[in-house]
């Protein structure tokens, strides 16, 4: 795994954490996962305030439920089998639809593509009458920040 991939598991800069360790969605809490990734590293975080946050927990406002998607890495591979052709016609619409900047982001693996990502560019194999799968360089689960 790349360094770039390692920088994107990072809690982001202003995702607020929450240190309620009594609450008792705590284990199922993004925020609270993130109060626990932060290191010493970091000098400034941004948390939930404690005043507001439910005396029972069970219906905070603030909850984020801390499940992982599955993510692909890298698109260096996508049109290799694809026809030529095709394949450029794809390339235009993929930097039409997410800009060039953000393609050359999932180029060079500094971004994930996340499953709506993965899915738009399957209905555009689709749509060129490709049938094989979209191909992506790796995949992994993270936290949907």
């Amino acid at each position: 795994m790349n360094d770039n991939k390692l920088k994107n598991k990072t809690v982001p800069f202003n995702y607020a954490r929450c240190y309620n360790e009594q609450c008792p969605k705590a284990c199922n809490c993004l925020r609270r996962v993130a109060a626990l990734l932060t290191t010493a590293d970091t000098s400034y975080i941004s948390i939930v305030n404690p005043m507001c946050i439910p005396a029972t927990g069970i219906d905070c406002p603030h909850f984020q439920n801390a499940e992982k998607i599955h993510v692909a890495w890298g698109i260096s591979h996508l049109l290799d089998n694809v026809p030529y052709k095709d394949g450029t016609n794809i390339k235009q619409q993929l930097i039409g639809h997410f800009g060039k900047t953000l393609y050359y982001r999932f180029y060079r693996e500094e971004r994930f593509l996340s499953p709506a990502d993965q899915n738009y560019i399957r209905q555009l194999f689709h749509r060129k009458g490709i049938t094989e799968e979209p191909v992506f360089d790796s995949y992994t689960d993270e936290y949907n920040w």
